[in-house]
């Protein structure tokens, strides 16, 4: 009897308290409470226009009228979905791009729930052949991603038409063949172990565009770097060969390439370590935008034994070199002295700002100092008997300050970025930075072939160098800059350290000068200078420096504009041959009435030859008919080429040379002008669409001096450099007419139009968005532009030829026969076509998508 009093008494508590559960559960809004399941769809797909990997999400789920959730979607303006990762190869998928629409959000009343739609879609980056894709759910981060009110359970659809799924894990609602279902609820997650969910597709496609990502090592850096110093030092070394004379040229080239090599060797040094209190270390970090790998800075950045390398020893080199060459004997020791000195005083000057070397430093320092003091007497007071013994000092100079670059090199000084540095330290900075300037200076008296005076001399070299330091020095002494962005603290660096753009630049336009002046203060003459043939190559090369814009150490470690520069450097061993301007220096020094007289004597010649043929065919009819064979004996001799040495075609081909190789009696100045005018104006159709909308290459960001502008200044006068060596050297460029003479030069320039233009179009390193419509349209452009102005500088010069002989031009050129006209105005055609065709060919062609096998899918839970 009791135990079913206290039954009865049990079931009435129970009853009771599920009454008020009941209660309390009707008390709540309806609109508070969850809005049912919610749907998310990952479509897997292929995108035949971009060639990429697409991942479509589709979201549809519905929100309590007035719950938490709602609040947050009305101040977002935009609903929340995700819940699952992208894989690829096991790790976080590399996005190539994205593409989202506008979120869908209704409500049919002011108490009724929000239906929010979505859809997103992510882009992966393309691989050629097997396509691995893995969807992992996360239950955990869609369960944070909605508040109160959204769904609770969600249906996760995974569907990849042509896809393989090789593995799927956890408990699988639905399966198909070609989608994979899985029913979860974000309540669950929370208080159970996470299960894993996930499937993973593959797919086999072959890709047509080229890779998108791709990342550069510190190798690739440095060897292209070795190319294009290996290119540059070897015009370098002709013209150091020309300009020693006769004595030992070989030795000289040697040398010059010899420190060629020691600057590529001197790439390999990286920086120093800073000096930092006890217990502090340095962090580096880099921030890539837009997936083309780690900027370059991040792989290899320029140290300061490199800096110190080609802004001091190089200099210097060049100086007593100079001296050399004015004076036909070794520097003398006033000149050599203070270069060795140079560096021992930024070693006092660290020790004065508190950077003091270690007592190993000192005595090394020290070491060196008295043996150099040995060497120097001894090389004093002995006497001079033999060359080795004359340039001795020389060579021990030049060791003494490489050895010292490096050393100097080690110290963090040189390469440290603090903002606190010291007045002292930046001086001994300075110290090592006027080689340059004065090795400028030194070149201003043989260029202009007159000495000058020692104020002249003093205001060269300050201008000089404050405009390859003023920069940085401002940057350091000034105090404190605007608030915000500070476009001087880009130049708050090491001068010896980084792709600094406006030394580079200066020294380039210094250099493109003198070169030009030089050539112009002895091109009044009908003899060519000493240097004048190798000083052609040099400026063939600082055209393709130009090309690109700025250029900077950056753009040399850029592998097609380091091929472009060698591919030049070599090339101008095709169109300037070594000893040209001997072999050629009969036809640079025709007067304008010989030209006339050769002129005149080359198309007798050739109509003579076009009439012997004419009479040939015509004879055989006569000589059946009436002729007899002694009239046409009588005649074919009389239709003989006129001469006496070699065959008939040997001496129309030598009438002709001698007919379209000259100059015409005109200045090599006055035609290498003329040449550069007609070069910019051929130019300029492609340079001023290039100018308006291609940006700057290599120039540093956000700099003063209006780098940009005068890096696209450059990349149209380069055009001027070519159209001037092109006419100041016509009599010594390979060819016998102008539009031959214009095609060796066009062989040369192409390649090193188009290497530059390849690698920014098709290198995901350089570009964004790598295409091969890009790379065809931009290849051809500049190739097409160049064979325009290599051909309308040919066409031009036998215009003025003729005209020059007093003779029309169609006298020169028959028009009337096909291959006159075919032959340069096709070349222009075949370069237009090819790019059109590859621009087709390259949009049309799309791969075809392979269809799987379908086995069935191994599941497995966990």
């Amino acid at each position: 009897m009791t135990s079913m009093v206290r039954g009865r008494t049990c079931g009435a508590v129970v009853g009771v308290l599920l009454l008020v559960l009941a209660c309390l559960c009707l008390a709540v809004p309806a609109q508070a409470r969850g809005g049912g399941t919610g749907s998310i769809t990952i479509a897997v797909g292929w995108d035949r226009s971009r060639q990429e990997v697409v991942v479509k999400e589709s979201c549809r789920y519905e929100v309590a009228a007035h719950s938490k959730s709602a609040a947050a979607l009305r101040k977002d303006g935009a609903g929340h979905c995700g819940g699952y990762d992208i894989l690829r190869q096991g790790k976080a998928a590399d996005l190539d791009g994205w593409s989202n629409r506008p979120d869908s959000v209704t409500q049919a009343g002011p108490d009724e729930p929000l239906r929010v739609r979505s859809s997103f879609a992510y882009y992966l980056a393309r691989r050629d052949g097997a396509q691995d894709l893995g969807i992992v759910l996360d239950v955990e981060s869609l369960a944070e991603g909605h508040a109160a009110g959204s769904p609770t359970v969600w249906t996760m659809k995974v569907s990849a038409p042509e896809w393989l799924p090789r593995e799927i894990r956890g408990p699988v609602d639905s399966q198909s063949a070609d989608a994979v279902v899985w029913r979860v609820s974000t309540v669950a997650a929370a208080s159970k172990k996470a299960v894993v969910r996930s499937v993973t597709l593959v797919r086999s496609e072959a890709t047509t565009k080229p890779v998108s990502e791709r990342e550069q090592t510190r190798g690739e850096m440095l060897a292209v770097f070795a190319l294009a110093v290996c290119g540059i030092g070897l015009v370098g070394a002709l013209l150091v060969a020309r300009l020693a004379g006769r004595a030992v040229p070989r030795r000289w080239a040697a040398a010059t390439m010899v420190l060629a090599v020691v600057t590529g060797l001197c790439a390999w040094f990286g920086i120093p370590d800073p000096l930092l209190p006890p217990n502090v270390a340095v962090g580096t970090f880099s921030v890539t935008i837009g997936g083309g790998g780690p900027p370059p800075g991040a792989v290899w950045t320029p140290g300061p034994v490199l800096g110190l390398w080609l802004w001091y020893v190089l200099p210097l080199a060049g100086w007593w070199f100079t001296r050399r060459v004015v004076t036909r004997r070794p520097p003398s020791r006033r000149i050599l002295l203070p270069g060795c000195l140079a560096p021992v005083g930024s070693y006092f000057l660290m020790a004065a700002g508190g950077t003091v070397p270690q007592a190993l430093g000192w005595a090394l320092l020290g070491t060196a100092a008295l043996l150099a003091l040995l060497a120097f007497l001894t090389f004093r007071y002995v006497e001079e008997l033999t060359p080795v013994r004359r340039w001795a000092p020389t060579v021990a100079a030049l060791a003494w300050t490489a050895a010292m670059a490096v050393v100097l090199g080690r110290s963090p000084v040189m390469a440290v970025d603090d903002p606190d540095i010291t007045h002292w330290e930046t001086a001994a900075v300075l110290v090592c930075t006027w080689p340059m300037a004065a090795w400028l200076t030194s070149l201003l008296g043989p260029v202009l072939r007159r000495s000058l005076g020692i104020v002249t001399r003093a205001a060269c070299f300050t201008g000089l160098w404050a405009a390859l330091v003023s920069p940085f020095v401002w940057a350091r002494v000034r105090e404190g800059g605007p608030k915000g962005f500070d476009a001087w603290g880009v130049y708050h660096q090491p001068f010896f350290t980084g792709y600094a753009t406006l030394p580079l630049l200066v020294v380039l336009v210094c250099g493109t000068a003198l070169q030009l002046a030089y050539l112009l203060r002895r091109g009044a003459t009908g003899r060519f200078a000493q240097g004048a043939e190798p000083v052609g190559r040099v400026l063939l090369v600082c055209g393709v420096l130009m090309a690109v814009g700025t250029p900077t150490l950056r753009t040399l470690s850029m592998w097609g504009q380091a091929v472009a520069v060698l591919v030049v450097a070599l090339g101008t061993l095709l169109v300037l041959p070594v000893g040209a301007s001997v072999t050629g220096a009969k036809f640079q020094r025709m007067s304008r009435a010989a030209h006339a007289r050769f002129m005149d004597r080359w198309v007798t010649t050739q109509l003579v030859w076009d009439t012997r043929a004419d009479f040939q065919r015509a004879a055989r009819s006569a000589l059946a008919e009436d002729m007899t064979v002694a009239d046409f004996s009588d005649r074919w001799r009389g239709l003989d080429v006129p001469g006496r040495i070699g065959d008939p075609a040997k001496r129309l081909a030598r009438a002709r040379r001698f007919a379209l190789g000259t100059s015409a009696g005109a200045a090599p100045r006055t035609a290498g002008l003329a040449g550069a005018a007609a070069a910019l104006t051929l130019a300029l159709p492609w340079a001023t669409y290039k100018l308006l909308t291609t940006a700057a290459v290599g120039t540093d960001t956000l700099m003063p001096f209006h780098l940009a502008e005068l890096s696209k200044a450059l990349r149209f006068g380069h055009w001027a450099l070519y159209g001037f060596v092109f006419g100041y050297f016509y009599a010594l460029l390979r060819g016998v007419t102008p539009v031959g003479k214009a095609t060796f030069l066009m062989l040369v320039l192409v390649p090193a139009e188009v290497f530059p233009m390849l690698a920014l179009t098709v290198d995901p390193q350089y570009t964004a968005d790598p295409s091969w419509t890009d790379t065809a349209a931009g290849c051809g452009g500049v190739a097409g532009q160049t064979v325009v102005v290599c051909m309308g500088l040919g066409l031009g010069w036998e215009w003025w030829l003729a005209r020059a002989a007093g003779m029309k031009w169609s006298q020169v050129r028959n028009f009337r026969r096909l291959s006159s006209i075919t032959v340069p105005a096709g070349t222009v055609l075949v370069a237009a076509a090819t790019a059109f065709a590859t621009t087709v060919a390259g949009t049309w062609a799309q791969p075809a998508p392979e269809q799987p096998p379908q086995p069935a899918a191994a599941v497995s839970t966990k």
